[in-house]
């Protein structure tokens, strides 16, 4: 995954820097009503679910330790100066390594297994552009300028929970080897806001912070301990391309 996000974090360089020449032998803005953007960032989970609560208490791990890069892309279409609709692809993937708290192995080592955490939204949502996107100048000519946005929406979040390792069967203090796994597609609503600063004739440098609420009753080899929850904050900086 991180060698993922530093490819398209360099992709994402060399695209501005493309934009920057561009602009500079370039008169006037390109409106467009269509932008492609492209996100990368941190998701920062919240952890807050009877399941994270029990594994925090069971292995020696915490709900933060889950906090990773995510990667986005978004298309987004404009209804005039002042509302736009987005259509959002993310992809998010992180391991975290934990142990069995107050055991060890017959070496004295940790009991160690992976906790594993992907997940995939695809979703859509309103945008509102208090200032607008562009502003009127003599004879009805349009300016780009500095756009700051607030919106809301909702999807489905596609996402894999596995641990694989070592484990305890309390019951008898034994030490076993197994992994367990769910999966499932859950809804999603989510809030943002963002600025959007031009930097080219169509192009624009992208901040923005999304916070995300999930829960899934977990099931398979999860079942009966609880919920879990997937929601969080994202934060990403990228580009958009107007077109």
């Amino acid at each position: 995954m991180r060698r993922v996000v530093v490819c398209m974090t360099a992709s994402l360089l060399v695209l501005l820097g493309a934009a920057g020449e561009a602009a500079a032998g370039h008169r006037g803005p390109d409106p467009g009503d269509m932008a492609f953007q492209f996100r990368v960032g941190g998701f920062f989970l919240d952890g807050e679910s009877e399941f994270w609560t029990d594994s925090e208490e069971t292995f020696t791990l915490d709900s933060s330790d889950f906090d990773d890069a995510i990667i986005g892309l978004s298309i987004v279409g404009s209804f005039g100066n002042h509302l736009e609709a987005g259509f959002n692809a993310d992809f998010y993937d992180a391991t975290v390594v934990s142990a069995v708290r107050g055991f060890t192995d017959e070496d004295g080592f940790p009991i160690l297994h992976d906790s594993r955490l992907r997940m995939a939204p695809l979703t859509v949502d309103l945008r509102f552009l208090p200032a607008g996107r562009y502003r009127v100048r003599n004879q009805g000519r349009l300016v780009r300028q500095p756009v700051f946005y607030v919106g809301g929406g909702a999807g489905l979040v596609f996402w894999e929970y596995e641990e694989i390792g070592d484990f305890v069967d309390f019951s008898d203090d034994t030490i076993f080897f197994d992994r367990f796994t769910d999966d499932g597609a859950s809804f999603e609503v989510h809030g943002l806001a963002g600025v959007e600063l031009p930097i080219g004739p169509a192009w624009n440098l992208l901040f923005e912070g999304r916070y995300s609420w999930v829960d899934e009753t977990l099931g398979r080899d999860f079942s009966g301990l609880g919920e879990i929850d997937l929601g969080g904050m994202s934060a990403y900086v990228g580009a958009s391309l107007r077109f």
